[in-house]
């Protein structure tokens, strides 16, 4: 039923487009909806029709956001730089990126870490090394370049990567050619680069740790992936993702987390991001099979608590509610390092309303 009488509804404004004749069949038509039925319930269907990226759970606005660029800068043909917290994702989403692209279709998509290999064989690693340019190098090396030819190559902790390597990888991005260690003719370079990091490339720049030339040719399309805290309302969907997913691998009996146990994991503080989250419903769905439970319940998601009477289920309404806000408010509180106005920002409420709830609840820093 409307809570709007007919006399008092707005009226229709119909939008015309620049270019569109008059003759057109939709000019004098009704108007086109903006939103399917499908995308008003989940706002990011429109891109993920153009993207591979079923396991990017999540509908939050900040997942909007991500799709929305992802959808846009899959299919050309530019560099990427990542950027984000640890534990959000980067990895999975270059992989998306690859894998929607025309280039997944002409070549793999391989993974250096810079921050796994000492500084006397980065180079050799990700640009090859002819026979006898060192010590190791007995015969000819391919790199990590060669290998994604007509694919993509990410470059993951790119911070880490050392000046010498950093100075070859400029030359490839500009001229589309490399040299393999000790060899004096370049080789041609087919292959897309994405970089990721979670640190601040501007401050070790700042610190010539960095180059700046470098910087400014990632940082054209640069791409932040959200954290945890920045998109909460994502968490139940994950938790219960990583449920059946740690079921199916296991091959374990179907489980699902207890409506508590989500609003909890919700309300948590999750400093490792999705990595932690993963990890954590894993090692909780094995020790609720190993009970006979039927439900995931809070116990197995957080068997360390020190407030274990906090794990039984709420016994009435005021208690949940109780119990969530605390939750919720303290683990805010704690990701923006006890940071009132930041955490009002992230909790859209005002810093009054943060010291009414903290006063409230309870809750204070340690």
């Amino acid at each position: 039923m409307s809570l709007r009488s007919p006399a008092l509804r707005p009226p229709r404004v119909r939008v015309y487009y620049d270019g569109m004749d008059s003759a057109h069949p939709e000019a004098h038509g009704e108007p086109q909806p903006l939103f399917t039925p499908g995308e008003k319930r989940d706002p990011t269907l429109r891109f993920r029709s153009t993207l591979r990226a079923d396991d990017l759970i999540g509908r939050s606005p900040p997942m909007v956001e991500l799709l929305r660029q992802l959808s846009l800068l899959a299919p050309l043909d530019v560099s990427v730089l990542l950027t984000g917290p640890s534990g959000t994702g980067k990895t999975h989403v270059a992989r998306v990126m690859h894998a929607s692209s025309p280039r997944a279709a002409a070549g793999n998509f391989v993974e250096l870490s810079c921050a796994n290999l000492p500084d006397n064989l980065v180079e050799s690693e990700l640009f090859g090394a002819a026979p006898g340019a060192h010590s190791t190098a007995l015969r000819a090396v391919e790199g990590k370049v060669f290998a994604a030819r007509g694919g993509t190559l990410l470059l993951d902790e790119i911070a880490e990567l050392s000046l010498p390597a950093q100075a070859k990888l400029l030359q490839l991005l500009q001229s589309r050619e490399y040299y393999p260690l000790g060899a004096s003719r370049p080789r041609a370079a087919d292959v897309r680069v994405i970089a990721a990091t979670n640190c601040d490339l501007k401050a070790r720049v700042a610190r010539r740790e960095f180059r700046e030339d470098l910087y400014y040719r990632l940082h054209v399309v640069p791409i932040r992936v959200p954290s945890l805290a920045e998109r909460r309302d994502d968490i139940p969907e994950l938790a219960q993702h990583f449920c059946v997913r740690a079921c199916v691998r296991h091959r374990l009996p179907p489980l699902h987390l207890s409506q508590w146990t989500l609003a909890t994991a919700q309300a948590a503080s999750w400093p490792g991001n999705i990595r932690e989250l993963a990890n954590a419903v894993e090692a909780a769905v094995i020790r609720a099979a190993g009970e006979g439970a039927r439900e995931v319940e809070t116990r197995h998601l957080f068997p360390d608590r020190e407030d274990r009477h906090e794990s039984a289920p709420p016994q009435n309404y005021r208690e949940a509610l109780r119990r969530f806000q605390t939750q919720l408010v303290r683990s805010t509180l704690e990701d923006s390092n006890w940071n009132v106005a930041e955490a009002a920002r992230r909790l859209a409420l005002t810093r009054a309303h943060i010291y009414n709830l903290m006063q409230t609840l309870d809750i204070s820093r340690p």
